[in-house]
């Protein structure tokens, strides 16, 4: 596997400033580095970032170290359409991430060590409004929805895929198949969860390992505090993440700088 594609059409609004979300500082670096830096351990040299709202300054901050296409329509549409237009790039296999996603490297390594078609996915999360949930059965992927009821919920998805190459031509066909009947602003899930009921999808629980998906300023401060500090650092042993940290603590983000990294 050589290829992967990063989502990062989308905006951050939630986050409160008018730049990319994959522009976070995490450190001395925005998170796509973090990103970057991972894939390439991997042996991933070949990235396609899908870009839309601040399409400019993402280039500025990557240069020439990754492939990109624009969705152009980024206001209207969403990662499954996203995700579609890197259809005519990609040669057979490849790794998919959310540009929303800062992970272990070890979380990675364990995805690619499966073989097949894969997602990473928390079993020690999965209950929240905005968590991206999958039901697991007999370590296979059988659901995938943000409206599943919690209590059919086996962990949270974290935005990290993997597909072998009979996969990947599936997933394009369902996309289409959804795209065709006004499916644009579907996020790309709704093609996994169809792309499942055809092909084996094997979901890889990585409860423990340091991860966080950035929706939300307190996340960018648990990604700062909790998870930086161990992405090249030993694996913890498995237990529960920490929550999310609440307001209380977010007076103390104006002693760590600000959200993202300054345009060059």
């Amino acid at each position: 596997m050589k290829q992967a594609v990063i989502l990062a059409a989308g905006r951050g609004s939630r986050l409160g400033e008018g730049i990319p979300k994959c522009l976070v500082r995490l450190g001395d670096r925005a998170l796509i580095h973090h990103q970057l830096d991972a894939l390439r351990a991997t042996g991933i040299d070949e990235v396609c970032v899908v870009v839309g709202y601040g399409a400019e300054r993402v280039r500025a901050a990557l240069g020439n170290r990754c492939h990109y296409i624009d969705n152009l329509r980024f206001h209207e549409t969403n990662s499954l359409y996203s995700l579609w237009l890197a259809r005519e790039w990609l040669r057979g296999p490849f790794l998919q991430i959310n540009c929303d996603l800062v992970a272990h490297p070890e979380i990675y390594r364990r995805l690619l060590s499966v073989p097949g078609t894969a997602l990473a996915y928390d079993s020690l999360s999965g209950d929240g409004e905005e968590h991206m949930k999958v039901v697991v059965r007999n370590g296979l992927l059988r659901d995938i929805h943000k409206q599943l009821d919690p209590a059919r919920s086996c962990g949270e998805n974290l935005g990290l895929l993997k597909y072998d190459r009979v996969a990947a031509r599936i997933l394009f066909e369902e996309a289409d198949a959804l795209i065709a009947c006004g499916g644009e602003r579907c996020w790309a899930p709704a093609a996994i969860a169809r792309l499942a009921q055809r092909v084996p999808v094997q979901c890889v629980d990585v409860a423990g390992l340091p991860w966080s998906e950035i929706d939300f300023v307190e996340d960018v401060l648990y990604a700062r505090c909790e998870v930086l500090p161990e992405l090249r650092a030993v694996p913890r042993a498995r237990g529960a993440r920490l929550p999310r940290l609440g307001a209380r603590i977010l007076k103390a983000f104006s002693t760590m700088g600000g959200v993202f990294e300054s345009p060059s």
